[in-house]
């Protein structure tokens, strides 16, 4: 344990590095741009949920699907060509 504390002893009574002071801005700018991503992700987020909430809603509020009367399911009617052409 002794030696460790030598260590720590030696490297505090160093001169900090030069290029360390210079650092700031860039781990400011790194956090500025982290910040801006999260916050176009945010309103992403939310654009999605309104656009599907309105989707949902318009869907499901709106009126009853029209069926054929013929009652296949692809809802062809019957004034088809393959109708025609079949008969």
């Amino acid at each position: 344990m002794d030696n460790l504390d030598r260590i720590f002893a030696q490297v505090r009574d160093e001169p900090m590095p030069a290029g360390l002071g210079e650092i700031d801005g860039g781990v400011m700018a790194g956090l500025a741009s982290g910040r801006e991503r999260l916050a176009a992700r945010r309103t992403l987020m939310l654009a999605c949920i309104v656009a599907g909430g309105v989707g949902l809603w318009g869907g499901l509020s709106g009126p009853s699907p029209v069926h054929a009367d013929d009652g296949s399911l692809l809802g062809v009617p019957a004034a088809a060509p393959s109708h025609l052409l079949g008969s």
